[in-house]
């Protein structure tokens, strides 16, 4: 009865296709939760606006993503990670969460090719104090009908577009690839050292892909954060939310060369999981090689550097449980291998 049953939706499902209920995975589910509007925590499980911005999140991520230091050779510049995604800003870090990643370029430099991580419009502003100078891009968000479902929006702050400008980069309202460059300065005045500050906006199909829609209490903005989101206020008319950005930068979709099926170094990190040390054995063991392990919202966690070493033993017996990211860079490559603690 079971089987004749299932058959049976099987062919109503077929017969009437646009009857079908489609079903897209909540935030909460996700390895990487993105920080999203109050509304969407707030809504109740199949909630109008919870599908909404389910459908709009699955198919954002859909769009082919790249590294935003990374050249059409898949070389990406040598960085740190600084702030992660999520973390508290403000006095006490409870003001607001910082919805971005900040990259640092070493021995403090302000010049560094930054390209296109998708296809879109680019728009510039010099107004907003926090960034000083960005750049961003507006790719629109599309089903697989070809309807508009919002927009992806990816900011670069702290760059310097007076100095862009000088060496010919004028991109303001131009359509651009994933991939062009877009940038070749940071801001050598940004407070904490020269970063790009990286954030991946996600905007609702009537907005201009324009509007500041987070941060602290204002007059437009009065709604408290909810869900695992403890600090800040939003505007409910507009915005979805923040992408966490390893759920674009680490999609399997997204043809980033940095991850590991590309693995130019021809190395693998033994064993996976782990719960003491991770391996690593080298082919061509000249060369410096820089080991850096960072934690799910982009914290730092360890770093070392060997030269001439075949083999190298990471010790992270001490690491809390969870998922991490090794990166290797040595030799004129950088990989980066996503590791699990046990």
């Amino acid at each position: 009865m079971k089987y004749l049953i299932n058959m049976v939706v099987i062919l109503w499902i077929g017969i009437f296709p646009g009857l079908a209920q489609v079903s897209y995975p909540d935030n909460e589910d996700g390895q990487y939760e993105d920080m999203l509007t109050p509304q969407y925590y707030h809504a109740l499980e199949g909630d109008t606006f919870r599908l909404e911005v389910n459908k709009f999140v699955h198919y954002s991520r859909l769009i082919p993503f790249q590294h935003p230091l990374s050249d059409s050779l898949g070389n990406v510049a040598s960085y740190s990670l600084g702030r992660g995604f999520g973390e508290g800003l403000g006095p006490g870090g409870t003001s607001s969460h910082h919805p971005a990643f900040d990259y640092y370029l070493g021995n403090s430099s302000t010049f560094v090719n930054m390209y296109a991580v998708c296809d879109g419009v680019v728009n510039i502003d010099r107004t907003v104090s926090r960034y000083r100078h960005y750049l961003s891009i507006t790719a629109e968000v599309k089903d697989s009908t070809g309807s508009e479902l919002g927009k992806v929006v990816v900011f670069y702050g702290h760059i310097d577009l007076d100095l862009d400008e000088a060496d010919g980069i004028d991109l303001d309202g131009q359509f651009v690839k994933k991939g062009d460059l877009v940038s070749k300065h940071l801001y050598s005045g940004t407070m904490g050292g020269p970063h790009l500050h990286f954030e991946i906006r996600y905007y609702r199909k009537a907005d201009s892909g324009l509007e500041d829609f987070y941060g602290g209490q204002t007059e437009d903005k009065t709604i408290p954060s909810a869900g695992p989101w403890s600090y800040g206020y939003w505007n409910n008319n507009s915005g979805y939310g923040f992408a966490h950005p390893l759920n674009h930068l680490n999609s399997e979709v997204s043809g980033i060369p940095t991850i590991e099926p590309v693995n130019k170094l021809k190395v693998y990190p033994y064993p996976n999981p782990t719960k003491e040390n991770i391996n690593i054995r080298f082919k061509d063991a000249g060369g410096i090689k820089v080991f850096t392990i960072t934690n799910a919202t982009g914290r730092q966690i360890l770093q070392r550097k060997y030269e001439n070493e075949e083999f190298v033993k990471l010790d992270i017996s001490v690491f809390s449980k969870g998922i991490y990211f090794l990166n290797i860079s040595g030799n004129g490559q950088n990989c980066i291998y996503k590791i699990v603690k046990e």
